[in-house]
């Protein structure tokens, strides 16, 4: 999915800003201020003092995990934040000090008087007592605990057989869903031979929607409009007679924040020289699909994305140029009422629709070209998906078509999912 990405230099900087600030904790010293503070209205009833009101009603800062996408333009304030869980820990527990531990005394060893020795014996035999008692007791206590120990034994070995039969039934259902999916009319429209059911009605929901809403409520713009956005794409030293637009966000990459542990980390910059870092991951295959795929079509990046952005990552999937030889961006994009970004084919002067496919993770992207798209499951961190690795085969298959607008048509039948009932 196309993220929206503003490149404005304000917004860079706070963006960074949020990143570099996510990170606060209470010092060990505040924190040991408060614990003698606390110490201190323990022994004497006075009422707290605005040290200790301040640190009851602290909520503290946000952490790692406070939230799982970047924040941007958070403002300060108690509402929206989390108390750090460093500081939780810090106060969950009570650090005593060695003499408060009941057991401890400097004199034990070493009585004064002949008195002091005799009470001292007397008091280690009272305590042998005290010991034999106690073991009894603990003896009486063990016999007692061992019997629902043992029940739960018996319960446990019964509930094992349980266990086994729910394991055989989760199998059957597998194998019922799979055998259902392999049968579904639309099945084909995710390439990767294991998909779960779950996925691929939400899959087929999201891209009935893209279409539904592509074939009823766009209107296509005007000629002139269409005009105006022209644009003449860079040929290949040797010309290939198809062309492949891709889609970046979901569909190559999946881009994140720092908390999601991205593989890859770039600097984009913009226009007046203001930077930003990108945080993302490489969908499985990419570099091998780009690379097969160069041999038949000329590729090029579709994105509803800044140029910036999408410039600072096509620089990381392709540094040489050697398979990606343009970017069209956001500003080549039709932009809805709705705030819909849709990739009109035919600013692309000097190409022909019957010889261009583009591949989005969204239906609605290419909703004025519906028979040269292709929709893609979307991506965002599943190191198994092999999505681009079977979707390859249908491309090289597309690339010998005359027309590869009637082929996708009677292969893909995007029209026909537009009247589809979804259960």
């Amino acid at each position: 999915m196309d993220n929206i990405y503003k490149f404005k230099a304000s917004s860079s900087v706070g963006h960074l800003k949020n990143l570099n600030n996510d990170k606060q904790f209470y010092s060990e010293e505040e924190t040991s201020k408060k614990e003698e503070e606390e110490k201190q209205l323990k022994k004497v009833s006075k009422p707290p003092s605005k040290m200790s009101q301040f640190s009851k009603n602290a909520t503290g800062y946000q952490t790692d995990d406070s939230d799982k996408e970047t924040p941007r333009n958070n403002k300060a304030g108690p509402s929206n934040q989390k108390v750090s869980k460093f500081r939780n820990l810090v106060n969950a527990k009570k650090i005593e000090g060695d003499n408060d531990d009941p057991n401890y005394d400097d004199d034990d060893d070493k009585p004064q008087t002949i008195q002091q020795q005799i009470q001292h014996v007397q008091q280690q035999n009272d305590d042998q007592y005290d010991i034999e008692q106690q073991a009894k007791q603990m003896q009486q206590k063990y016999a007692k605990a061992d019997k629902p120990k043992e029940q739960k034994m018996k319960h446990s070995n019964t509930q094992q057989p349980m266990d086994i039969n729910s394991d055989v039934e989760q199998m059957k259902n597998k194998q019922q869903q799979e055998g259902k999916l392999k049968n579904h009319p639309f099945r084909h429209l995710i390439y990767g031979p294991t998909i779960g059911e779950n996925s691929f009605n939400k899959f087929l929901q999201l891209t009935q929607r893209g279409l539904v809403y592509a074939k009823k409520c766009l209107k296509g713009p005007s000629d002139k409009f269409i005009k105006s956005k022209m644009v003449q794409l860079p040929e290949c030293v040797i010309v290939k007679p198809k062309t492949l637009l891709l889609d970046l966000d979901e569909t190559l990459i999946h881009s994140c924040s720092l908390r999601e542990n991205p593989q890859i980390t770039v600097t984009a910059f913009g226009d007046y020289g203001e930077e930003a870092k990108i945080h993302f991951n490489i969908r499985p295959f990419c570099a091998w699909f780009l690379q097969q795929m160069s041999q038949l079509y000329t590729i090029y990046v579709f994105t509803a994305s800044s140029s910036a952005y999408a410039n600072a990552i096509v620089n990381y999937l392709d540094p040489k140029r050697q398979w990606i030889l343009g970017i069209l961006s956001r500003g080549n994009c039709m932009e809805t009422k709705n705030g819909f970004f849709i990739k009109d084919l035919r600013i692309v002067g000097n190409k022909q629709l019957k010889d261009m496919v583009i591949v989005d993770n969204l239906a609605h992207s290419f909703g004025f070209q519906i028979e040269n798209g292709i929709p893609i499951l979307e991506w965002h961190n599943d190191q198994n998906d092999q999505e681009l690795k079977y979707l390859a085969t249908y491309l090289m298959e597309a690339a010998d078509q005359e027309d590869i607008r009637v082929f996708n048509t009677q292969r893909l039948k995007l029209d026909q999912l537009i009247e589809y009932s979804l259960e």
